[in-house]
């Protein structure tokens, strides 16, 4: 019955196709209590309880969640261009799941990368995986995109284009923290650069990199503090304005598998994905239970740094990006091209890039870049910027040219204020 699976290219084909279709049901699942787990996470930053009504532990509160977006009304938009309204939010989810495929989420079955088994965990191994992977992280911008611009919605216009800008702003930092990696490991297969840590993680030699990724990364899927192109106080919803019921959630799936692909990303390529340290070589179960849980911890810090920043302004994303991430990041790929160039200990370029992760915060901190404030050289107070400066409460320093004296300046600012008032 099965005699076709004696054809070696016609197995690889059917042993392919059912590891896609598993690995699909898996995300879709995972995406859907990552919901549930966010929720209760975040409930419990902020002393609540959230979800738990839904069955044991709110357990069916995902399903409850699936019927209700299946069942409400999903509406088009008259000035809509229909076509195109509808397939964004597909191209977003399709994108999202194909970085997947080259990704290495356990150890072979066969116990040799030499003559690896056509049921291994991973669904292909290529050899320019990470390039795969950036491909197709960077052509999820166009879901977003042409979602906002089809809408006829301005707002929606305004959230697509400042994702747009934020991701080509943070894909050229997140790329270039990846080749410090690169360049350690002399490959761009994602299987051999975590073969190659099996006794050492690359974090230790890329401390630099590690940290300009994680940023960017959150850059890349538009979470909390740079989850702009969504900004409620400013754009309704962005991007998502005009969307509805199941074709909503597509785009929340979107982004919750992107969170599973850069977590994906940092496991594998900094800290040594499916192994540890060695223990994982003869149990390739193992190695799948320990894939999990460092992909789980960074999941984690997205939760975590959501309950815990506040949304920072445009323009200070845009100064963060270009003028702080960009930089440093090409800095941590001269350090490691000169250290692999020169023949020096994996130690150098991980403390030198630790020495300039100190210097980068302390610069961020006393100029206040991220915050928008600044410190007075003289007596070291700090100055908001003129945009959030509140002339109610702030004392306004007189102009030295002006001819009128302080006194009446201050008099005449607080009857004009009183005067606004009435």
């Amino acid at each position: 019955m099965f005699s076709f699976m004696n054809n070696p290219t016609v197995a690889l084909i059917v042993a392919t196709i059912i590891k896609g279709a598993i690995l699909i049901v898996i995300l879709l699942t995972a995406f859907a209590y990552m919901t549930l787990i966010e929720r209760r996470v975040l409930a419990f930053f902020q002393g609540r309880l959230g979800p738990n009504r839904a069955g044991p532990l709110g357990l069916f509160q995902p399903i409850a969640d699936a019927v209700k977006m299946a069942f409400k009304e999903q509406i088009i938009p008259t000035q809509a261009s229909k076509a195109i309204y509808l397939i964004a939010p597909v191209i977003s989810v399709v994108v999202a799941i194909s970085a997947f495929a080259v990704i290495p989420i356990g150890n072979y079955w066969s116990g040799s990368a030499a003559h690896p088994s056509i049921w291994d965990p991973s669904i292909s191994d290529i050899n320019v995986g990470i390039l795969y992977v950036l491909a197709f992280s960077s052509l999820a911008v166009y879901g977003i995109v042409l979602g906002g611009w089809s809408s006829g919605n301005r707002y929606s216009l305004l959230g697509a284009l400042r994702s747009a800008a934020q991701m080509v702003s943070y894909e050229t930092s997140l790329g270039l923290a990846l080749g410090g990696v690169l360049i350690w490991a002399g490959t761009l297969s994602l299987h051999s650069i975590v073969n190659q840590q099996v006794h050492g993680w690359f974090v230790v030699a890329q401390p630099l990199g590690f940290v300009i990724y994680m940023i960017a990364a959150f850059a890349e899927v538009n979470r909390a503090p740079f989850d702009l192109p969504e900004a409620e106080q400013e754009l309704t919803a962005g991007y998502l304005t005009e969307y509805s019921g199941l074709r909503w959630s597509l785009y929340q799936m979107s982004e919750y598998i992107n969170m599973f692909t850069v977590s994906s990303i940092a496991a594998s390529l900094f800290f040594g994905g499916w192994s540890l340290f060695g223990l994982t070589d003869s149990v390739p179960v193992l190695s799948l239970l320990v894939y999990v849980i460092k992909v789980a911890f960074f999941l984690f810090i997205f939760i975590w740094v959501r309950a815990t920043l506040p949304r920072i302004r445009y323009d200070r994303l845009m100064t963060l990006g270009w003028q702080v991430l960009l930089p440093l990041a090409v800095l941590n790929m001269l350090v490691t091209a000169v250290a692999v160039a020169f023949n020096w200990g994996w130690w150098v370029s991980g403390v030198i890039g630790l020495a300039v992760i100190v210097i980068a915060f302390v610069a961020i901190r006393r100029r206040g870049l991220l915050a928008g404030v600044r410190r007075e050289e003289s007596n070291g107070e700090i100055v908001l910027p003129s945009s959030v400066r509140l002339a109610k409460f702030e004392r306004v320093v007189p102009d030295a040219s002006s001819e009128e004296p302080a006194d009446k300046q201050g008099s005449q600012g607080t009857q004009d204020t009183t005067a606004v008032q009435v």
